[in-house]
Formats: structure tokens, C-alpha cells, sequence
């Protein structure tokens, strides 16, 4: 962006990649290699698991596929009514994780409640059916169209064999897949914390630099003796759109924030002068329980900033003691720490119980008691608590009307082709988007590789340019980590592309970009994330700006 602009950093799956989640790519190989034939359930779950595939993880996934009706080795034909057949087995493996002193009955039925929201056999069936699976090449794009294409149009499918696969288990399927994705993402957190600490410390001194320069940039307004109440001032010129379910970039940044916010150095304005702090607007107003027990107890919810608040605090008249500056951080595609609740539909957030920046109860768990082994979930009410020792670890309160929400109303949309019109809350948020990319001038795309199925986002930043092409807007491509830690401007990137495989993301990513903003507004960082805002192996802020500003 150039000094006066505005820049929208678009965060992507290769964005976190360095944390240990999952790329889109790998996402899919995952579900594949536990949906591959022929091989019995503990091999499979060791492959797709991979480097995370330490204690507990693989029994606790085992045993989750297992009482979804896994028969633990994928080459014998299904028997009719499979999912309703418990075995002995599965009634042992339940009670491991069920209430205690259950009874066989109660067991039986907790492991049909959960078959019927998640039906894995049926989505092993469909990843088994999607084009490119014999070549271990599936793609996540073709198992949602499949899934889609068939839960909208109301029909199921032949499944070989002379079976069917009917409309209710194409749904059930859908379930079990979101519900499979949030536990991978679950497993990839606690793999962070154990075992990429570093480069979770780099991704939050980035969200502390990212704070710091909120905090210049407020100083340096109110000494042009800007209003307070005027938006430039309080709203910060970098906007996040974050594309992925999980919530550690906006976590960060929520803990940056408020170490930066509560430090004794904080810096103060006007006259008197009053505190500067910084917040975030999340394109909707998402409530949740506090983090961490203040004294005001289970019926004081915690209340997120938004564009109206600020304008508020920030009028001389409302007798404000302090003055604030917020940021917009979009999730369009939803997040685990969101659910609608099923009974007053409203969105609700869960932030875990910790204000660490490794919290281990950051993500909520997935509906099985081994997910949740030696880690403390912190019930917030009755409700959650007599849930929890039911074993159903996922209960959450919602913090409107105190119904109890689940791991399956967590609120998230999938890539598809087919899709339906968005909850309320997710439609609000893609058009807070909209607006922030067409008033940008610097579009950042972080581990974001433009991929041809996105077209809403491709037609996002296509119509920026068309919208004001006297003011034509840049582009900074960061993705792949081979190229060497600089930058390469628009006359210097087009003799790399020879060197790349025509399919892989540089490569792509480059020609997408310089088609929708012409390769003279393009740039390319070759070092990957976390190596843009690192200078010598540390997060500086001049590493950080360089990113960000574009003379």
C-alpha cells in the first residue's frame, strides 16, 4: 500500500502450515487415507495422522471411528442396518468415555445419537466415489460439490453393489465431515503446543507488531489533531480476512492486544490525556463467556468491540475514559470457536478458559471424552457441567438463552460449488469483506493461493480494480517457502516462473494475481510465513512494514 492507504491481508490455509495445520491439500489426504480400502482402522488412522500421531491421539481418533460404525477393516461389504447394529464392542468402547456407571442401554443409546449426527460410514462411501481417489489425489473441492450436489437436490446415490445411499445419510455424511475437519484442526492445535512453540511465538510477536503499529499510527493522528470520532482515526487501515476455520491468527491478536492495552507503557492522547487502546470489529457482534473467571460470575458475557462502540467511546460528549482504535478481522468462512445456537439462533463465541497464548482449551473439543484426556474444560454452567459428565465434552451455554450447543452447530461453510444462500451472520461478514477490499489499495495474500473455485473472492478483488482503475491497487503474493526470504518486484518475479511446477501455488497464485491486478502491481515474497516478518530470526517492525507498505 502506499503511506496513506489501506491493506487487506487475506489469510490462508499455507498461512498456518509452519504451526502444524493442515494445507488444503493435506486436509484432503487426511480424509483419504482414513477412507482408504483395504487397510484395517489403526493403520489407517497412524497414516493420516502422520507426525501428530502420538499418544492420545490415534486411540482417541480409533475409538471415535469406531463407534460411528467403522467395522475396522473397509473390504467387507456393509451389512443391512449397519448403523444401527452396537456390538458388545462398541458398548466397551463407549463406556470408556461416557457417563460413569452408565448402563448398556443408556450407552447404546449415546452411540446411535452420535451415528445419526455423524455418519461416517456414508462419507467414506461418497471420498471413495470422487474423482481422482485411485490416484491418491483427492480434492477437497469435489468431495463438498458431491455432498452438496445431492443434499440440495434431495437425492442419495448408487453406491455399487446394487446398494443405495439415501438422502438422510448424504446429510449425516456432510455432519461428519465438518465434524472430522474440526477434529483434525483440534489435533493440529495441541500439536502446536507441543511441538512448533517457536513458530507460535513468531506468529504472535507478528500480532504484537501489528499492535504496536496501531499504537503509532493513533499517535501520529491525534497529533494532527484529528477527531477522535473520526473514522480514520478510529479504524485501522490493515484488515484481516481470515479464510480458515481455526482461530490462532485472531487469538494472537487478541492477546497481543490486550498485553499491549494493560502494559504501563501504553500510550496516551488528547487532552487530558486519556489511554489509547485497540480492539478488533469482527463484521458481527459474536458474545461469548469470559476467558478467564473476574469475579462477575457465569451471567456477565463477554462483549466484543465493534465500529459503533468505538465511535461512541471515542465522542468527547459520552465522557469516555479512554479512546480506542480498532481493526476489522473478517472470518467469513465461520470458526471453531463459533456456534449457533439451535434453539435462539444467535452466534455465540467460546474463547477457551486461559489468557495464554498456548491455551490448551483454546479450541472446544470433539464430542468424545479421549479428545479431552488431562486437559481441563472449565464448565460455565449446570448445564455444562452434567453434559461434561455424560461425557459430552462439546456441551457448550449459550450465553443468550442458556440452551446447550454442540460440536455440530458449530457455525462454518465449506468450498463448494453448490452452495446455499449463508446464515445471516456469515452473509453480514462477506459483505463487511466486500467493502474492506474495495476501499484497499494493497491486498496481502498470506498463504492464500487464489484458487479458480473461489470465484466470490476472485470477483472481490476483480471488481477493486474495475471499480477505480485510476487508482489501480497492489498486490503481495506470500506463498511457498523455496524462493529465497526477499522480495521480488514485478519486473524481477516472471523469471522464476520457470523454475516452478506449472501446478504449484507460487506458480498459480502469480499468474492468478497479475491477471486480476496486471503483473506491474504484483510483488512475490519468497521465504514464506513466518519468514515475511522475520529479520534475522526475530519479528521486527521494520520486517513488518516492509510487508505491508509498498512504495
Amino acid at each position: 500500500m502506499t503511506r496513506s492507504g489501506r491493506t487487506v491481508i487475506i489469510w490462508g490455509a499455507g498461512a498456518t502450515a509452519s504451526l502444524g495445520f493442515g494445507t488444503t491439500r493435506e486436509q484432503a489426504q487426511t480424509l483419504q487415507k482414513l477412507a482408504k480400502e483395504g487397510k484395517p482402522l489403526p493403520e489407517r488412522v497412524g497414516e493420516a495422522l502422520g507426525d501428530k500421531a502420538y499418544d492420545p491421539w490415534p486411540s482417541a481418533l480409533s475409538d471415535l471411528l469406531t463407534i460411528l460404525g467403522d467395522d475396522g477393516k473397509d473390504d467387507s461389504p456393509e451389512k443391512e442396518g449397519h448403523l444401527f447394529t452396537v456390538t458388545p464392542r462398541h458398548i466397551r468402547i463407549m463406556g470408556k468415555h461416557g457417563r460413569r456407571g452408565a448402563n448398556e442401554d443408556q450407552l447404546r443409546k449415546r452411540v446411535l445419537s452420535l451415528r445419526l449426527l455423524y455418519d461416517w460410514p456414508a462419507l467414506k462411501k461418497v471420498i471413495n466415489v470422487c474423482p481422482g481417489v485411485e490416484e491418491d489425489n483427492l480434492q477437497l473441492n469435489d468431495l463438498f460439490n458431491i455432498l452438496d450436489m445431492h443434499g440440495q437436490s434431495g437425492h442419495g446415490f448408487p453406491e455399487g453393489d446394487g446398494r443405495f445411499l439415501a438422502p438422510q445419510r448424504v446429510l449425516s455424511a456432510r455432519n461428519a465431515l465438518k465434524m472430522l475437519q474440526q477434529t483434525k484442526l483440534y489435533i493440529d492445535w495441541q500439536y502446536c503446543r507441543d511441538r512448533r512453540r517457536e513458530h507460535l511465538k513468531h506468529h504472535y510477536d507478528f500480532a504484537e507488531a501489528l499492535g504496536r503499529r496501531m499504537q503509532r499510527k493513533g499517535l501520529e493522528l491525534a497529533g494532527r489533531n484529528l477527531q477522535f470520532d473520526n473514522r480514520e482515526f478510529y479504524m485501522g487501515d490493515v484488515s484481516f480476512a481470515c479464510f480458515n476455520w481455526d482461530p490462532v491468527a485472531l487469538w494472537c491478536q487478541f492477546v497481543a492486544n490486550r498485553h499491549l492495552n494493560n502494559s504501563p507503557s501504553v500510550p496516551h492522547v488528547g487532552s487530558p490525556a486519556l489511554k489509547l487502546r485497540i480492539f478488533h470489529d469482527l463484521g458481527h457482534f459474536v458474545p461469548g463467556p469470559r476467558v478467564e473467571d473476574d469475579g462477575r460470575g457465569e451471567e456477565t458475557p463477554w462483549h466484543p468491540m465493534n465500529e459503533s462502540s468505538a465511535l461512541q467511546l471515542n465522542d468527547d460528549d459520552h465522557g469516555s475514559a479512554i479512546r480506542v482504535r480498532i481493526s476489522k478481522f473478517l472470518l467469513p468462512h465461520g470458526c471453531l470457536w463459533w456456534r449457533e445456537c439451535p434453539n435462539c439462533g444467535k452466534l455465540v463465541s467460546y474463547m477457551g478458559d486461559a489468557w495464554e497464548i498456548d491455551s490448551p482449551t483454546l479450541i472446544p473439543p470433539p464430542p468424545l471424552r479421549a479428545f479431552v484426556r488431562d486437559m481441563e474444560f472449565r464448565p460455565r454452567s449446570d448445564k455444562e457441567r452434567k453434559e461434561s459428565e455424560r461425557g459430552r465434552v462439546d456441551a457448550r451455554t449459550c450465553v443468550h438463552c442458556k440452551e446447550l450447543t454442540y460440536a455440530h452447530h458449530t457455525q462454518t461453510t465449506m468450498q463448494s460449488s453448490f452452495k446455499d444462500a449463508p446464515p445471516p451472520s456469515l452473509d453480514e461478514i462477506k459483505r463487511d469483506l466486500r467493502v474492506a477490499v474495495q476501499g484497499a489499495d494493497h491486498i496481502v495474500l498470506m498463504g492464500y493461493t487464489l484458487p479458480p473455485d473461489d470465484v466470490d473472492y476472485r470477483a472481490f478483488l476483480s471488481a477493486r480494480r474495475r471499480r477505480d482503475p485510476k487508482r489501480p491497487v497492489k498486490c503481495s503474493v506470500v506463498v511457498g517457502t523455496e524462493y529465497g526470504g526477499r522480495w521480488f518486484g514485478p519486473s524481477e518475479w516472471p523469471a522464476l516462473l520457470g523454475g516452478m511446477k506449472h501446478t504449484e501455488p507460487p506458480h498459480t497464485t502469480l499468474g492468478a494475481a497479475s491477471g486480476l491486478f496486471g503483473k506491474d502491481n504484483v510483488r512475490f515474497y519468497g521465504g514464506g510465513i513466518p519468514g515475511v516478518f522475520l529479520d534475522g530470526g526475530v519479528v521486527t517492525d521494520a520486517a513488518v512494514d516492509k510487508m505491508l507498505t509498498w512504495e
